[in-house]
C-alpha cells in the first residue's frame, strides 16, 4: 500500500516500506528524503525564488565531484517532460553507484529530485522513481 507524502508545496506517493527523513527548512529551500530498505534514497528539495535549474544541477555536479573525484557524469540535458537532469556513476566500496537529479520548474520556483543507489537496487527501484515522480508532477504547477 502506497503512503502520501505533503508538504511545502508538494505531494507524491512512495511505497509504505520507505522511511522518511524530515530536513529542516533554511531560507533558500526545504526537502525531504526518502530510504530505500536495501540502500540508496530519494530526495525532493524545493529551491524558492525561482532558482535557475541548470545551475543548480551544475552545482550538485560539482559537489558530487568533489566528494567522489572519479565520478562519471553525462551532459546536462533536457527530458521529455523539459525538465532538466543529469545522471552521474561512480564507484563507492566496489559498488556501482548511480545518481540521477532532475530539475522540475514550477511557476514560483524549482523543485530538484534526486534518486541513488547501487546500480543493481536503481535498476530494480527505476519503475517505482518514475511513478514517485510522475505523482510529484500531478501535484505541482509547472509553467505553462
Amino acid at each position: 500500500m502506497p503512503s502520501t507524502f505533503e508538504d511545502f508545496g508538494t505531494r507524491f506517493l512512495y511505497p509504505d516500506n520507505w522511511t522518511i527523513q524530515a530536513r529542516e527548512r533554511d531560507r533558500d529551500c526545504e526537502g525531504v528524503t526518502l530510504d530505500l530498505p536495501r540502500g540508496g534514497f530519494f530526495s525532493v528539495t524545493r529551491h524558492f525564488a525561482h532558482s535557475d535549474p541548470e545551475k543548480l544541477l551544475t552545482q550538485i555536479g560539482d559537489s558530487m565531484k568533489s566528494e567522489y573525484p572519479e565520478i562519471e557524469t553525462d551532459p546536462l540535458a533536457v527530458s521529455d517532460e523539459d525538465d532538466f537532469f543529469l545522471e552521474s556513476r561512480f564507484y563507492y566500496l566496489d559498488l556501482l553507484i548511480i545518481s540521477r537529479a532532475i530539475a522540475i520548474e514550477t511557476q514560483q520556483d524549482v523543485v530538484i529530485v534526486q534518486c541513488q543507489a547501487e546500480s543493481r537496487e536503481f535498476d530494480a527501484n527505476e519503475p517505482v522513481f518514475q511513478a514517485i515522480l510522475q505523482s510529484l508532477r500531478e501535484s505541482i504547477d509547472t509553467p505553462e
